[in-house]
């Protein structure tokens, strides 16, 4: 039959009782054979005694069982103590099948419950923050006193070491707009959307600030700043374009109706006039051609078709088809030695980048009279020099001379028939071989045009079969 703690208790009652019982008996069985003088002083002394025994056997006995039910409290007393204080791995031996065992089987199962669902809890949380981690978004959680709670890796790249768990958000970033998003969220309990421009320079990012069930907000930034570049971009080209066009069509327009206004007009002045047609409609065609050009390098399907050509045939190809162009202009070109080294190109697409880099070279060179195109070999590269000697270009325009329509001299180009594309073309050539391009410059000395090409990769030559001995014949 199972114990239990009332049973126990019951027992040392029961052999209390037994004792007392025992000492009632042995008592009276003394007072009986005394006679009736001696039982009073017979029965005073026994039960001083018996008291005395009684009084040695029981506290002991008492002490003894309280303790092991105290000692087996303080085990459960100190299980709840560590549980308190996190260590949910922590678990009391059982002993016995009475009612203390079965709490503290009950307690260790409750314990390693805890533990379980901590410990899911952690993977979690875990596993959401390396998802947060994950994002290209920058993300922070507000609580509702306006303290930055938790924040992803992206977020603190944007924000900088300022932003803490613990510390409010008003002093850790210092964008009013952001600012505005998450009190909104806080304050109306709505979604909040708005535009932050100084958490990091030259980066504008679109914020959503949305409220949390349990109070606080969630502010999540995306990095717009590439599509406010394009749009930007986008805006520039067409106001760029439809000035460029502009410009002819008002000519050829104020020509045409002179023309036709006037019944008679002599041949002289229609010739003249004519030629001015002539001229803006070819600028007009150059700029169309142009832009066809640049919208087919700037595509993604764009591929250049690379092959091993040898650097200095490269170059004289080069000079030879646009030599034609320097004829009447009084500007000579002079070609340097160039390396006799194979290089990937498209040979198609590289004479393009050289015409117009000796084009560009044409209309500033003219008061140095002379074009420089050079080649010298690099560790894995060939550079290209396309230099003049003209007035050259402030240090302040050599970042942007490669950004479409961008021009030093705008008077000057629009005179000389220059579209403001052609060397932007020529980067996205250069960029699509695998090359670098860059210009450099002094006041004065004129400028010069340097692009790079990648070797070409050594050809692998056919291991040779092994020559086989004849084998003996005998006779």
């Amino acid at each position: 039959m199972n114990s239990n703690v009332f049973t126990k208790l019951l027992g040392v009652f029961l052999l209390l009782l037994a004792v007392q019982m025992l000492v009632v008996e042995l008592a009276f069985r003394r007072i009986w054979e005394r006679t009736p003088e001696d039982a009073l002083s017979v029965l005073g002394g026994d039960a001083l005694w018996f008291a005395l025994i009684a009084l040695v056997i029981a506290p002991p006995l008492a002490v003894w069982v309280s303790g092991r039910i105290s000692a087996r409290l303080g085990r459960v007393v100190a299980f709840a103590r560590s549980i308190a204080d996190g260590d949910l791995d922590a678990r009391i031996e059982t002993h016995g099948e009475d009612e203390l065992s079965a709490v503290e089987a009950a307690l260790n199962q409750t314990a390693e419950r805890v533990g379980r669902d901590f410990s899911e809890l952690a993977s979690s949380r875990a596993e959401l923050a390396v998802m947060l981690d994950s994002m290209q978004e920058g993300v922070v959680a507000i609580t509702s006193s306006g303290f930055v709670r938790w924040s992803n890796a992206i977020m603190q790249r944007i924000a900088g070491s300022q932003l803490i768990p613990g510390r409010p958000l008003v002093h850790s970033v210092r964008d009013p707009e952001l600012l505005a998003c998450v009190r909104g969220a806080l304050e109306r309990n709505e979604l909040c959307v708005g535009r932050a421009s100084l958490l990091s320079p030259g980066r504008v990012f679109e914020v959503n600030a949305a409220p949390l069930p349990a109070g606080g907000a969630l502010v999540v930034l995306h990095d717009v700043t590439s599509i406010e570049a394009a749009q930007t971009s986008r805006r520039e080209f067409v106001a760029n374009v439809s000035h460029e066009l502009r410009t002819p069509l008002t000519s050829i327009q104020g020509y045409v109706e002179t023309l036709i206004e006037d019944p008679n007009p002599s041949p002289e002045m229609t010739l003249e006039f004519l030629g001015v047609i002539l001229k803006n409609a070819s600028r007009m065609n150059r700029l169309t051609e142009d832009l066809l050009a640049l919208a087919s390098v700037e595509s993604p399907d764009y591929k250049v078709n690379l092959q091993p050509v040898r650097a200095n045939v490269l170059l004289r190809d080069a000079i030879d088809s646009i030599g034609g162009k320097f004829v009447d202009s009084g500007v000579k070109i002079q070609s340097a030695t160039a390396p006799d080294a194979l290089v990937m190109a498209d040979p198609d697409a590289m004479h393009q980048v050289f015409g117009n880099l000796l084009e560009n070279g044409l209309k500033y060179a003219k008061t140095g009279k002379r074009i420089q195109a050079s080649a010298r070999l690099l560790a894995s590269e060939v550079q290209f020099t396309i230099q003049d000697f003209g007035p050259g270009i402030a240090s302040e325009h050599l970042e942007r001379i490669f950004e479409r329509f961008y021009r030093v001299d705008k008077a000057r180009s629009r005179e000389s028939g220059g579209t403001g594309l052609g060397l932007a073309i020529v980067k996205h050539i250069v960029l699509a071989h695998g090359g670098r391009i860059w210009a450099e410059s002094e006041l004065g000395s004129g400028a010069s045009f340097h692009f790079t090409l990648p070797f070409a990769p050594a050809p692998q030559t056919a291991p040779q079969p092994a020559q086989q001995t004849p084998a003996a014949t005998g006779v």
